[in-house]
């Protein structure tokens, strides 16, 4: 029997555990709903969810549910909610001249990361294009995480140093420290 047989269960336990964080009815299935997927996801050997011959470690599914609880908990206190009756100009909330000048900034950072090696033009796009961890990408690419970081540390600071101009601009545009 697969893992999401076994979780399923026990639904009613892990909604129970769900509502003991303070989640009303919805959040509690969205958050349980959202454990099924981590561990299936995540969890290569379904043995590692067993505790005795069939049954499921609780206290494995109850870290989880916690860990993604308060992972989301976090995700929304650095949220800042805003409405738009506080503006009184509508220029505040949409600034033209900051939206030309990053177009202008990421042109010239594709344009400096075009001139490189092979190599590191590579290393950097797919870092920083792709959804993968430096972890992920060593592991992949047999390459030593020293290698990507210290690449991708040298193609930093070589793009600030060609882009200071255009950083600038748009930092003032934005209203930016820069």
């Amino acid at each position: 029997m697969g893992i999401l047989p076994r979780l399923a269960k026990r639904h009613d336990d892990w909604l129970r555990m769900a509502k003991s964080f303070g989640l009303d009815r919805d959040d509690a299935h969205d958050l349980v709903q959202d454990m099924y997927l981590r561990l299936h996801q995540y969890v290569d050997n379904p043995e590692k969810l067993e505790y005795g011959d069939d049954d499921v470690n609780t206290f494995f599914v109850y870290i989880t549910l916690r860990n993604m609880y308060l992972r989301e908990m976090t995700n929304r206190a650095r949220i800042k909610f805003v409405s738009i009756e506080e503006f009184d100009d509508k220029e505040e909330i949409y600034n033209i001249e900051s939206d030309q000048a990053l177009t202008v900034l990421l042109e010239a950072v594709k344009d400096e990361v075009s001139k490189w090696d092979w190599y590191d033009n590579k290393l950097f796009t797919i870092y920083h294009d792709g959804d993968v961890s430096l972890r992920k990408l060593s592991e992949a690419t047999k390459i030593s995480l020293r290698s990507i970081y210290n690449t991708l540390k040298n193609g930093r600071d070589k793009i600030k140093a060609s882009c200071d101009d255009e950083y600038q601009t748009w930092a003032e545009a934005k209203g930016v420290r820069g």
